[in-house]
């Protein structure tokens, strides 16, 4: 988990995460410098599995990376700070990278109350597997994802010119390893005003220049890490 000013809607996302793990499972949450209560709320769990580090301080996309380099296990789940979990996320994904090495489950979209608007992620933003359409246009979307440890020979560490973690992740992971996406709806992926997704908007905020920039080096990292 990346976390930055997050306090108004953590305390339920870590709620439904500690509850589907065990006792040897860990929640990484690298904090890139909040300036509200995360830290404290986040404290008073006293649960032993949350393990809080500092992020590196430059944006949403490297402190995702950060907690990437500290996690331990086997499988590894990427979240945000604002949704909440289903129940089962963890065993479903978990049964699904028995035979791949990384897993998309879909997610309800939702209000800024975590009630759902009825429509799910796979409506808005059909999967689809390939490096060269997944360069044209993602569907891996972070907060749905979980892998195999495994992949991390290949995705770390992460270059630089890259704009989103899941972007890069999702090209490594199509390009060198076996990926699958899944139809269950396994998160509530929430809307608010203050989301960095372009899914909030619908419109990416980069310009023609920045999107042909961003997949050129996309395809020279890439590409240089057989």
């Amino acid at each position: 988990m990346a976390t930055y000013n997050g306090e108004k809607y953590i305390r339920e996302q870590v709620l439904s995460i500690l509850n589907q793990l065990g006792q040897d499972d860990e929640l990484i949450v690298s904090d890139d410098g909040s300036k509200d209560k995360t830290l404290q709320v986040l404290e008073e769990f006293n649960d032993p599995r949350i393990k809080i580090i500092n992020g590196p301080r430059r944006g949403l996309t490297y402190n995702f990376e950060n907690a990437i380099k500290n996690a331990v296990g086997d499988y590894i789940f990427l979240t945000d700070q604002d949704d909440v979990w289903e129940p089962k996320k963890v065993e479903r994904m978990v049964a699904a990278l028995q035979t791949v090495d990384l897993v998309v489950c879909d997610a309800w979209i939702c209000d800024e109350n975590a009630a759902s608007t009825g429509k799910s992620l796979y409506d808005i933003c059909k999967p689809h597997k390939g490096f060269w359409l997944t360069l044209y246009h993602t569907t891996y979307i972070g907060c749905c994802t979980a892998f195999s440890r495994k992949i991390l020979k290949k995705l770390l560490p992460f270059p630089p010119h890259i704009v989103m973690h899941d972007y890069w992740i999702g090209q490594i992971a199509d390009l060198y390893y076996k990926t699958t996406f899944i139809p269950d709806k396994l998160l509530r992926y929430r809307r608010h005003g203050d989301n960095t997704s372009a899914l909030t908007t619908g419109k990416s905020p980069l310009s023609l220049f920045q999107k042909l920039a961003y997949r050129y080096w996309i395809v020279r990292y890439a590409l240089t890490r057989w």
